[in-house]
């Protein structure tokens, strides 16, 4: 398996096709995410594998050749692992196409136990909460512009700009392109929804509430924050999350996203 540049990412777009519901994909090749992006012939290939050096690798193309898949299993225990244990990622999830990688994860994961999970991918409808109306008198939801991220007196800050740098290749790579909210109380951050991946007008996004302030519905009110975001600009939000992941399926389902399609990935522990 041999690393491509940023600049030849176009050569193995046609083998993702069937995991561009994904839109990992297509921000990594926009050249949007942060990514390892590996193939087995650099000039015309056959096998193509990305990690956005967070949770999620992605496989395509061809199946059958041993010798490739072998490579990649070389380059997953040898380099992704220590990267992502020396940053303390948890678990890697794997999403895959064709299904005929299935029988090949015994050489792709040798020794990892990967187990099969199910995730959802929600389409958007229509925007379904009345932020105005339904945010309490001490709270604020302010957009992450470069004032607010600049602010290191705020409360949980170290951890959304954490978000952004995980996500994004610079600071200014989401300032110009990406868009974010978080909702305060006080001078705490208790929570944040961002754009994690982008391509043209299709924006996933990410959120998290800090450990305090659960329980009492601002997740839901700084997602729709984003969703209002995206209508007011002719933007397609995404949303995916683990199937049981029951939270996030809530306020999916509260802020307007419908319809969920499920996928299968493999996950392991690091």
């Amino acid at each position: 398996m041999y690393a491509i540049d940023v600049k030849d990412y176009g050569r193995v777009h046609p083998l993702f096709e069937g995991l561009r519901y994904n839109l990992v994909v297509d921000s990594i090749l926009d050249g949007n995410t942060p990514a390892w992006v590996y193939a087995d012939d650099l000039q015309n290939p056959h096998t193509a594998w990305m990690w956005n050096r967070m949770d999620a690798m992605l496989l395509a193309g061809r199946t059958d050749d041993d010798a490739v898949n072998q490579a990649l299993a070389t380059l997953i225990a040898g380099k992704v692992i220590p990267d992502a244990r020396k940053r303390q990622i948890p678990e890697l999830s794997l999403h895959y196409d064709p299904m005929a990688w299935e029988s090949k994860i015994g050489i792709v994961l040798p020794g990892r136990s990967p187990l099969q999970a199910l995730r959802r991918y929600y389409a958007f409808s229509r925007i379904k909460v009345d932020l105005r109306r339904q945010l309490p008198a001490t709270c604020e939801v302010r957009r992450m512009d470069e004032q607010l991220l600049a602010d290191t007196r705020l409360e949980n800050i170290r951890q959304v700009m954490g978000w952004v740098r995980s996500f994004w290749p610079t600071l200014q790579d989401f300032l110009d392109t990406g868009f974010g909210f978080c909702l305060l109380e006080g001078q705490a951050i208790a929570s944040w929804c961002l754009s994690v991946y982008a391509s043209g007008i299709h924006f996933e996004l990410g959120l998290a509430t800090a450990l305090r302030h659960r329980g009492r519905g601002f997740a839901t009110l700084t997602a729709a924050a984003c969703v209002e975001h995206c209508a007011a600009h002719g933007l397609i939000p995404h949303w995916h999350c683990w199937e049981d992941n029951v939270p996030s399926i809530r306020v999916a389902e509260k802020v307007g996203f419908v319809d969920p399609t499920q996928y299968t990935v493999y996950r392991f522990k690091v």
